[in-house]
């Protein structure tokens, strides 16, 4: 799909402004949760919506999206960094601004660099912008009269401590975030609220989804909100959602040294964090590459909040396993080492398996054999 797509761009430097036109359009961005996120709406908007479904969110992958549907609609996730150039070819009916969190420095920018851009981007739009209430960052990129706020249950202050706009500390507190200069986390319009949806009428919906994890019905949230802003109805948004059962191979099962094993994607602190909390009390694998689609540092491992493992026995593999097994054991975890996962699931203790990796570890890992449902 990639050279496909840098095939096409080559012939028409203008396919994606081309291909988008006439179409109503939702792009998401964030530095998490876009794959599952842009799923989630594609269901909602329908079978006829064009989707780079495998996750290939730059250009190349979106001109193939476009290129291979013929729907009215398309529901496109685009990295982050590539969001002002594609936003402005694509002229977007909405947009849905997720989170900013620090990434590998050594293959993206700091987070108020990131957000500055969604800032400039988003002035030269007419988008609806769904936008996440509780990141600081998404905030003031963020044009306020046009803004549909949520609240999607999760917080990360580990990357938002001073105000994006005026650099004060922030005062979190009661869940809720504000600064001195007046920015402050706007009233939801949708939240969550446990397992339903709040709607800006205050109407509750049961949320019921087949991926797991609070980190999802947040995210199924957002993609709600971008639903109704494109013309569904939310109980029809809800129930086409409730049926996806995973984004990509996120969340899918899959057979490890003889076990089944729910495969998670996590790439750096925030996302890392959300993948243990879904995890809970399951035997856990975990492995860490540091190819250059991961990040050449594994420092970030570092500010992940490993001490919730503490006295549990995690399988450790991947390229950068002594890394790994290091910082399990500083935070008094008992890591077990291999570099093959397959022996690692047969000294795991008993349960099905939670198998976490960074973005190699991942696509490896989903190439092997599905669990029989």
């Amino acid at each position: 799909m990639h050279a496909r797509g840098i095939a096409i761009l080559r012939a028409e430097p203008r396919a994606i402004a081309l291909l988008a036109r006439h179409r109503a359009c939702v792009l998401v961005t964030g530095t998490n949760g876009k794959t599952t996120t842009t799923h989630l709406i594609a269901r909602a908007l329908g079978a006829h919506t064009a989707h780079n479904a495998t996750g290939a969110n730059m250009q190349s992958g979106v001109v193939t999206a476009l290129a291979d549907s013929l729907g009215t609609s398309a529901a496109l996730e685009v990295d982050e960094l590539h969001f002002p150039a594609i936003a402005a070819d694509v002229r977007p009916r909405v947009v849905v601004l997720l989170n900013a969190t620090r990434d590998q420095l050594d293959r993206s920018h700091e987070v108020a660099r990131v957000a500055g851009g969604w800032q400039q981007a988003l002035q030269g739009l007419e988008a609806r912008v769904v936008a996440n209430a509780a990141d600081p960052h998404v905030v003031a990129a963020t044009p306020a009269s046009r803004a549909i706020w949520c609240d999607p249950g999760l917080r990360w202050a580990d990357d938002a401590r001073s105000c994006p706009r005026c650099g004060a500390l922030l005062a979190w507190s009661d869940e809720r975030w504000s600064c001195p200069c007046g920015l402050a986390m706007p009233p939801p319009d949708y939240r969550l609220d446990g397992r339903h949806l709040i709607d800006p009428e205050g109407r509750r919906h049961d949320l019921t989804l087949a991926i797991p994890g609070r980190a999802n019905r947040g995210n199924a949230v957002m993609a709600a909100a971008a639903a109704v802003a494109m013309g569904v109805d939310l109980p029809i948004a809800l129930e086409r959602m409730a049926s996806l059962t995973e984004a990509s191979g996120r969340f899918g099962r899959y057979d490890i040294g003889g076990r089944p094993a729910r495969l998670i994607l996590a790439k750096n602190p925030a996302s890392m964090a959300v993948a243990l909390e879904l995890a809970g009390d399951a035997p856990l694998i975990i492995g860490i590459n540091a190819r250059q689609v991961d990040g050449r540092d594994t420092s970030w491992l570092y500010d992940v909040p490993f001490e919730s493992l503490a006295g549990r026995t995690i399988g450790v593999t991947g390229e950068r396993r002594d890394d790994l097994a290091l910082r399990l054991h500083l935070a008094g975890a008992r890591p077990v080492v291999d570099p093959d996962p397959h022996h690692l699931a047969r000294a795991m203790p008993e349960g099905d398996l939670c198998l976490i990796g960074n973005y190699s570890n991942f696509a490896a890992w989903r190439r092997g054999v599905t669990w029989p449902r």
